[in-house]
């Protein structure tokens, strides 16, 4: 399975937090973000086209937010909210551009649109929380983009589909 290191990092990285080590589990967090990174860009390669299932576009997606979002908890945990901010944002960020990406296959950037609600909801939450409200506005605003943008490529009508905010 293509997945097996950034698994065993991950591992590692919450037993280490669970033994209260932050700076290991930092390390291998941040390890874990490499790795996801270094996969995602193998679904760019044409030779790599048997991984473009997906079920494994989905696992890719979910190994991405996943990283992502164990930094931000690790980091809220000992109160440094600028680095939590960073690690929300940085997950959605990358969501948006592999929606925009053509070098990625269209099962990859249909699945990440439809994945997007789940770095979208964290990240308004947080801003919410924090009263952010010039980011609040500037997330709902880009996302809208993204899913005009996206659905007039593929001649999809999703009016109905509502933005929470």
């Amino acid at each position: 399975m293509f997945d097996h290191k950034w698994k065993c990092m991950i591992v590692k990285g919450d037993t280490a937090l669970r033994r209260h080590g932050i700076n290991e589990a930092k390390e291998l967090y941040s390890q874990s973000i490499l790795e996801s990174d270094r996969l995602l860009r193998s679904f760019r390669s044409p030779s790599c086209k048997d991984q473009w299932t997906l079920e494994n576009c989905l696992k890719m997606i979910s190994m991405m937010i996943f990283s992502h979002h164990n930094m931000a908890d690790l980091w809220i945990r000992y109160g440094v909210r600028v680095s939590q901010t960073y690690y929300l944002e940085m997950a959605h960020q990358k969501l948006i551009d592999i929606v925009r990406d053509t070098r990625f296959s269209e099962v990859l950037r249909v699945a990440t649109l439809s994945e997007l609600n789940r770095t979208y909801i964290p990240l308004l939450s947080h801003y919410k929380t924090n009263k952010l409200a010039s980011d609040i506005q500037v997330l709902v605003e880009q996302y809208s983009q993204v899913r005009e943008t996206f659905d007039a490529v593929l001649g999809i009508n999703y009016q109905g589909t509502k933005l929470i905010h």
